[in-house]
């Protein structure tokens, strides 16, 4: 049942996050053919291999201290159908699998459309690149803040920082290196966050959740 429902609800986030951008497209391009390509579901003629090693052991290294203090401190809250199926479960098939749809298709895929494919390619248009990727990182960060509990500043300001900052790159990742692609950062986005998921899992969880 747990696997059923985050199907579901990756499904359904995945719809909306990309029926945005489709309206947009249909309303401004008066046609649905290209969409795909538009919002940057295609190959860079050359992959930017080392760029995507860089930004994903970057934030990794810099993640690693202000997420245990996040955690420790109570600012952070994990909740979801992966702690449902790895508190039922410990690491089974079905933990594995859930976590996977989450972190591949309804975290990473979703926001990379939305954000990357969208939000900053417009805002780019509008207002330039660096302070469209900017705006875009901003906001990225800024909707990350529903996982804390409690709203305090010291929280707030690092996980916006987090959060943009990894935005902001894979931002700069797909405008710069990868001809407009969001695959690439898809692929970082969703390795950050299994990496994530098992590091919480199997270093933060109290014991006997599982």
């Amino acid at each position: 049942m747990i696997l059923l429902n985050q199907i579901t609800s990756a499904v359904l986030q995945l719809l909306i996050f990309s029926g945005v951008p489709f309206v947009w497209y249909i309303l401004t391009q008066k046609k649905v053919k290209g969409f795909f390509e538009w919002l940057g579901i295609s190959t860079a003629a050359a992959p930017p291999l080392n760029a995507m090693f860089c930004i994903l052991a970057g934030f990794l290294a810099a993640l690693f201290l202000p997420y245990m203090w996040l955690y420790r401190s109570g600012n952070l809250n994990y909740q979801g159908f992966t702690v449902d199926a790895f508190r039922q479960t410990g690491w089974s098939i079905e933990t594995s699998a859930v976590i996977l749809i989450w972190a591949i298709v309804q975290t990473s895929l979703s926001e990379e459309i939305l954000f990357r494919g969208f939000l900053c390619k417009r805002l780019c248009h509008k207002f330039g690149e660096k302070t469209g990727n900017a705006v875009q990182a901003l906001i990225f960060g800024m909707v990350h803040i529903t996982a804390l509990p409690d709203k305090n500043i010291p929280a707030l300001c690092v996980i916006v920082l987090l959060t943009g900052g990894i935005g902001y790159a894979l931002g700069w990742l797909s405008l710069q290196k990868a001809q407009g692609s969001i695959l690439y950062g898809w692929t970082i986005h969703a390795a950050v966050n299994i990496l994530s998921t098992i590091m919480v899992f199997t270093f933060l969880l109290p014991k006997g959740t599982a």
